[in-house]
This record gives C-alpha cells, structure tokens and sequence, in this order.
C-alpha cells in the first residue's frame, strides 16, 4: 500500500508526556504520541497544542515546557515556523512541531505577547477552550450554551493574527463566535478537531451551515478521533468499539457538503480518548487502507492526510 504523509490539525502531547511522566522519543504503552509511533504512522507535523493558556503564568509555562520538548535532539523533532520548515521535515527523519495556543485568555489587551509569541514560533491559535475570556465564547461540553460571541477585543486580535501570519481555529468556539469570527476573517482558517454535528449531535461539532462557511473561506476541518464526537445518536458517549466506518461517516459528511479540500486530520490524540480502532497514530495507515477500499482515491487521501492542511498553511501564513 501507498505510504501517506501525515500532518495531524491537533495533539495534545506536550503536556501530557510531562503527566504521564514519559519521554517523548521512547516508545510507551501511554498516552498516545511519542516518536516511535508516529513515525510508525508516517507522522511528518502536527499542531502541538499547549493547554491552558488562560493566564500569563500558563502561557510562560507552557512555552518553557515547549522548548524543552524541542529543543531536546533525543525527542527528533524541528519547529516549524514558515512554509519552507515542511520541506526540511519532508526530507528528513525528523517531526515538525508547529506551535498552537489553545484557548488565548492570558494575552494582553494590547496584543504585546500575541506579537511577542510569533516570534518564538506560534503560528495557530483558538480564542477560547471550552469557557469564556475577554476575547469570546466556547462551546460548553454540558449545561445551558453562551449566547453571546466575540467580544470587540476578540475582532480585534482575529484581524491583528491573521495579519501577522497565525492561522486562527474555531473548533472550541460557540456557535455566535463562529459566526462572527466568520464574517471579519479575510483568510482561510481551520476547525483544527472538530466533526460533524449531523452524524454526532454534540455542541463541540460542526453544523452543516459551519462546514459550508468554512469551505467559503477555503479553510479545512481535522476530524476528531475522540468518542465524544464520533458516537453517532449517542453524543458524549465512549464506546472503544467504534469502528473505522464511524470515522468515514464523518468524512463522507462533509465532503458530500463540501469537497474533498474541506477534510482533513485533527486527531486530538494525548487530549482525549479514542476507538481501539485508530488507538495511536501508528493506526493511521489502517485508516488510509480503509478508505481506499471504500471509495476514496490515492489523491482524496493525500488531500485528507497532509495536503488540505498544508494549503491552509500557505494561504494564512503569508
């Protein structure tokens, strides 16, 4: 079988080695990510994602636990901060690390550390995790939804980081913020993990109206592994049995909606559970052979496994 590049629209790994107390270029039987696997699934980047970003501290924080998970040359991994960095990480054995901010609450209200934070590599960004700061609104994962969305800080810092080259995510955001997020963007942003709310009823998914919008703006959406969002008529649900075909309905989704531009990966594997179907990335492979059996072309899945994300990349980066 073909043997397909990966770049995944989200993990969660570089603060969840430091909780499982593992070494990110050893094999382990935790969590999800680590060198050997990845490479096993053909990994080349993805988004590390750092978590919570919610105050000064958090981000200082989680930026030194950043430089320490790159800048260790056991862990093989370059960060990837231009277009030119995914030429290096193609040509080498090495993973690229793209940074990402999840959720932004501690940036100041004069974006001094959003400018402060393109320099030292950040090149993705979610206004908000699952909760509200002074730049907007997210998707609650139970009880009664925020109605209000993007506050005119949050314009702001949207039309201030697509000027500067960050690509900006939706996936956390609640329905009003993704719209008005929507309305002032003037480049191609992503859902980084995110699925489709008609297959999985759950707030955190995408409604076919958003899959559309998105593809408006040329963007693209990683489909989430997590079972929360996959189960279909039972949202927010585990069931490890989940299987291959789940996944596909997800794609098949929105591709019928969009195309096949509008699809890409964002596993949030070290962020929650997942199907012993796709338990690691060593299963995307696995992944790739079944959707060749089902319909999808050698082309659909570079589009899906790398190349949907890429293209964002190229289009908001500049």
């Amino acid at each position: 079988m073909d043997t397909f590049y990966v770049i995944d629209g989200h993990v969660d790994t570089v603060t969840k080695l430091i909780l499982d107390k593992r070494k990110f270029f050893m094999r382990s039987r935790k969590g999800h990510c680590d060198y050997p696997r990845m490479k096993e699934g053909n990994v080349k980047a993805a988004l590390f994602s750092l978590y919570p970003m919610n105050t000064l501290k958090s981000i200082i924080r989680g930026l030194d636990l950043w430089f320490q998970f790159i800048s260790n040359p056991e862990n093989k991994v370059i960060q990837v901060r231009s277009l030119e960095d995914f030429d290096k990480v193609f040509n080498s054995e090495k993973i690229g690390a793209i940074l990402h901010f999840e959720g932004i609450g501690g940036i100041d209200s004069d974006f001094k550390f959003l400018r402060l934070a393109w320099h030292l590599g950040l090149r993705s960004l979610s206004l908000t995790w699952s909760d509200s700061n002074k730049f907007g609104n997210g998707s609650r994962f139970h009880g009664k939804q925020p109605e209000r969305g993007l506050t005119p800080l949050g314009k702001d810092l949207v039309r201030e980081a697509q000027s500067m080259g960050i690509t900006i995510d939706v996936s956390h955001l609640n329905d009003p913020s993704f719209w008005e997020l929507h309305e002032i963007a003037d480049k191609p942003y992503i859902a980084s993990h995110s699925n489709a709310r008609a297959i999985c009823g759950h707030v955190r998914n995408l409604t076919d109206e958003q899959i559309k919008a998105i593809q408006e703006k040329k963007g693209t959406i990683g489909i989430n592994f997590s079972m929360n969002f996959l189960n279909p008529g039972k949202p927010g649900q585990a069931n490890l049995k989940i299987g291959l075909d789940v996944i596909k309905k997800h794609v098949d989704h929105v591709v019928n909606l969009t195309n096949i531009n509008t699809v890409a990966i964002g596993s949030d594997y070290d962020g929650t559970r997942v199907p012993r179907c796709v338990k690691d990335p060593s299963k995307f492979p696995s992944l790739w052979e079944f959707l060749l059996n089902n319909g999808y072309s050698k082309q659909d899945i570079k589009k899906i496994s790398h190349e949907n994300l890429l293209r964002v990349f190229k289009n908001s980066w500049k």
